[in-house]
């Protein structure tokens, strides 16, 4: 679950630094005009930066330093900026989630009471809190993002202003931001699946009991009841999988980003003749 939420970061980096090698590609074809040309002569002045994130890496402070950035530095500063806000509201959720340690109250002795249940509802509220807050976190970082491109787009040169660059831009972190988006959505379905389990059992009351050996284990009194609980522990274990998906999915995130970026440089090409 947490590499996951890694990987995307550092796909997202990747993503856009394709889109800015993309341009500087296309503007070494050539620009008609005195802007144009001064766009294209500083993206190339850029180059390693670019290529560092082409790589998929955050340029450092002293990288920065090295090359003057120009008319560049608010769109990479607004970049820099959203991977180290975002690092930051990860690791504060990353170490709720381990405080908080949902997965170890989740047993048949703790099931069974009424005190072991309280303990597990009340982490589901800590989660659930500590997941709304990196959810809340996560799109104030996009606004602020988003809010700095577009005010470099605005700055630059009408072609590049042309044709929705803005989405162009942005459209790089797509199948990244869909890996978040469900990531999210999986986190969901795993507290109400559990608070769904909690509230199965508090309704059974003495129709459930614990037998300990072989080893702990909840005996229903009700095989309807049995049913629903084995039914839900079944989808907790494919929440499981879906999370090791999404992992995948992480992985290939930069794939997806190259293709969407070589599509671009298709149709920019076609502009150009």
């Amino acid at each position: 679950m947490d590499r996951t939420a890694l990987a995307w970061w550092a796909a997202l980096g990747l993503g856009l630094g394709l889109v800015l090698l993309s341009v500087l590609l296309w503007w070494r074809q050539g620009s008609p005009d005195d802007a144009n040309q001064a766009f294209s002569e500083q993206l190339a002045r850029l180059e390693p930066v670019l290529l560092r994130l082409h790589q998929g890496e955050l340029p450092s402070d002293e990288l920065l330093d090295q090359h003057s950035a120009g008319e560049f530095q608010p769109l990479i500063q607004a970049l820099v900026d959203a991977a180290r806000q975002r690092d930051q509201a990860l690791g504060a959720y990353q170490a709720q989630v381990e405080v908080i340690g949902l997965g170890d109250w989740l047993t048949p002795p703790n099931l069974v009471t009424s005190k072991g249940r309280t303990a597990i509802r009340q982490r589901l509220v800590q989660l659930d809190q500590a997941l709304e807050a990196l959810i809340r976190q996560d799109a104030s970082v996009q606004a602020h993002l988003d809010e700095g491109l577009s005010t470099w787009l605005r700055d630059q040169p009408e072609a590049i202003r042309a044709d929705d660059a803005r989405r162009r831009l942005l459209q790089a972190s797509t199948p990244a931001s869909h890996v978040m988006t469900s990531f999210f959505k999986v986190e969901r379905d795993i507290i109400a699946q559990v608070a769904g389990l909690l509230d199965l059992l508090e309704a059974q009351g003495a129709a459930v009991t614990l037998e300990t050996q072989p080893q702990p284990e909840l005996v229903f009194r009700d095989e309807t009841h049995l049913a629903q609980y084995r039914q839900t522990l079944m989808k907790l274990g494919q929440l499981g999988d879906r999370e090791a998906q999404l992992m995948d999915a992480a992985r290939h995130a930069p794939e997806q980003q190259a293709k969407l970026v070589g599509a671009w440089l298709v149709a920019t090409s076609d502009l150009q003749h």
